[in-house]
């Protein structure tokens, strides 16, 4: 089995732009299983009031609509405003599948609402976990910080993770979150795909560097920093005995 990692730059407000843009990255998608795209790609991440405007939250879910056409025998997850959620939808064949974000940011909490659901998008025989963001949070188990939402989602057995993430960039970041989504791996025993929107080194907000850790919690696959990249990866890279990150860091 084949997925794909789509890298892209989505534009805070510019959803057909950024609409385009994930048409373009499905078709590139060779053929791919599940291509997978950043938190909130149609939207891109606005302010808490570009999201309470008028209009601007259903504009995106219509904009969902046409993806769904134009990508119609391909099956993408997609970051997207859903009503009062921050979500990623999965739409393949006239099916469509909407996944919560739980765990929300402070700012997010003037827009969104958390999920209350807890359920796995199976495609064939793999079962995935879909998270957002700051689902991943406290794999250290601190009582202060968040309950991982991987703890809930375990019960479901899945085979992968996925977190979908609007991640930005910084000193030593790349390093701290890699070790951060591996904390994942080695807690639950489970292979992760991250991806992460991006935009260039010159704009310094998002950074890239989606990638895949393998069952031994290294990174087996991964896009590169500051620039929109397509990967299509095959599963089998999950079980690689690899004992050295693909990734390497960047300087600012």
């Amino acid at each position: 089995m084949k997925i794909t990692l789509a890298q892209i730059h989505s534009v805070a407000g510019d959803v057909e732009s950024n609409v385009a843009k994930i048409i373009e990255a499905a078709h590139k998608a060779k053929a791919s299983s599940l291509v997978i795209f950043p938190e909130l790609a149609v939207s891109g991440v606005c302010s808490a009031e570009m999201f309470k405007s008028p209009g601007f939250i259903d504009k995106c879910e219509k904009s969902l609509d046409k993806i769904a056409a134009e990508c119609e025998t391909v099956g993408v997850l997609v970051g997207c405003p859903v009503g009062k959620f921050n979500a990623a939808v999965y739409m393949f064949q006239g099916q469509r599948k909407v996944f919560k974000k739980k765990h929300l940011e402070a700012f997010e909490k003037e827009i969104f609402e958390p999920s209350d659901v807890d359920e796995l998008l199976q495609i064939g025989c793999h079962k995935y976990a879909v998270t957002i963001g700051s689902d991943l949070a406290n794999t250290n188990d601190d009582e202060f910080l968040l309950t991982n939402r991987l703890d809930e989602l375990m019960t479901l057995t899945p085979d992968v993770f996925i977190n979908i993430g609007a991640d930005r960039c910084g000193k030593n970041r790349s390093r701290t979150r890699r070790n951060e989504l591996r904390q994942n791996v080695l807690k639950y025993e489970r292979p992760l795909v991250f991806v992460n929107n991006v935009a260039s080194k010159k704009e310094a907000t998002f950074d890239g560097g989606s990638m895949i850790f393998g069952y031994e919690s290294y990174v087996v696959a991964s896009a590169p920093f500051f620039e929109e990249a397509v990967l299509d990866v095959n599963l089998e890279c999950l079980i690689s005995m690899k004992h050295v990150d693909e990734q390497q860091d960047y300087e600012l």
